[in-house]
């Protein structure tokens, strides 16, 4: 090293040379000059830098979809199999994304005999009042590993797990893993805390008097803009006009007296070029979780895409009817994507 940083210093000084020797840039060659000692500790940090990067990737361990592999401490030996095993899950993305975890953690317990925990600082104990045992992580000790094929799709393997402490890797959106326990996940588990009930319910009080549609059925709409706009490389779709004009006629047709409540991501985009008529109301409420209630009190959903939609449209009692196009096949979000796995067969796709 103490021989290769001279020379490229020299090669550096004497492509400087040639480029200033016309004394356009006297100043900079005299800077570049007294530099040395900063230009070598300059390059001695990016090649350790380079060297870390290197590392980091070749010690990493790679995750197999579909695979099952135990914990690093898991000895064999040493692990009592429990009478009722304990099992977790990761909770990666937002609060769409945790509905589908805690969910399939709900019906993966079930269906093995195993004790479903949840830790203490998940997002969706500000939203819903959980009855779930509450732990850390470190309570599995000993344990397996059980990493999804696709994030949306469904995952055979966890039908039959091994008899010990699971833990659940990957976002496991599919209604196939909880549909065994659906009617106690809706009933007992995603009720909302009081306060966010009380907001949606004096939201939708408000809005049938104000559009004088007391008995009519109540349609949500959720609108997903935002990143399924700007992200349509990976598959994401935002649903066009056509759709909506489509999916709300269809409500109109078979319902008559109906009252849509739109919610998006972009509400302004949506009262600009969806419907404005006495049977329309878009909501401007600021908290997401309210908006979510609001969508849920509702008979029958009009969803787009992305999980907060798909979960609007899972807890209403009567039709649901989703956006076809999403996701785009042939893209990453495409290629993990099952669409049996991923919508119930009796949704309506437009």
């Amino acid at each position: 090293m103490s021989v290769l940083l001279p020379r490229i210093h020299a090669v550096c000084s004497y492509c400087a040379y040639v480029l200033f020797h016309n004394r356009l840039c006297p100043v900079l060659m005299l800077w570049f000059r007294r530099c040395q000692k900063w230009f070598y500790a300059l390059l001695l940090a990016l090649i350790l830098l380079v060297v870390y990067l290197v590392l980091n990737i070749l010690t990493k361990p790679r995750v197999i979809p579909g695979s099952i592999v135990p914990s690093p401490n898991f000895d064999i030996s040493r692990v009592k199999r429990p009478d009722r095993p304990i099992i977790m899950i990761t909770y990666w993305g937002r609060l769409g994304n945790h509905m589908f975890e805690y969910g399939t953690l709900l019906g993966v317990a079930k269906r093995n005999g195993m004790i479903p925990i949840i830790p203490k600082e998940i997002d969706l104990l500000d939203v819903f009042n959980l009855p779930t045992q509450q732990g850390d992580v470190d309570l599995l000790d000993m344990h397996y590993i059980y990493n999804e094929e696709k994030a949306a799709a469904y995952f055979n393997k966890t039908r039959h797990l091994k008899p010990y402490n699971a833990l659940l890797a990957g976002y496991y959106q599919s209604w196939k893993y909880f549909e065994n326990v659906k009617d106690e996940l809706i009933s007992k588990h995603f009720v909302y805390k009081d306060e966010i009930k009380q907001k949606a319910k004096e939201f939708l009080e408000n809005v049938l008097t104000l559009k004088n549609k007391h008995g009519a059925a109540l349609v949500g709409v959720h609108v997903r803009r935002g990143d399924f706009v700007r992200q349509t490389l990976k598959g994401y779709t935002a649903a066009p006009l056509p759709y909506f004009y489509q999916a709300m006629n269809y409500f109109r047709r078979k319902y008559g007296n109906v009252l849509f409540i739109v919610c998006s991501n972009d509400i302004f985009w949506a009262e600009d070029n969806l419907d404005v008529g006495p049977d329309v109301y878009y909501s401007h409420n600021p908290d997401g979780n309210v908006d979510l209630a609001v969508l849920t009190s509702c008979s029958h959903m009009i969803i787009t895409a992305g999980s907060y939609s798909w979960w609007a449209g899972y807890m209403v009692p009567g039709d649901v009817v989703y956006f076809k196009g999403f996701p785009q096949p042939n893209t990453k979000i495409g290629n993990i994507t099952v669409r049996e796995d991923y919508y119930p067969p009796h949704w309506i796709p437009m």
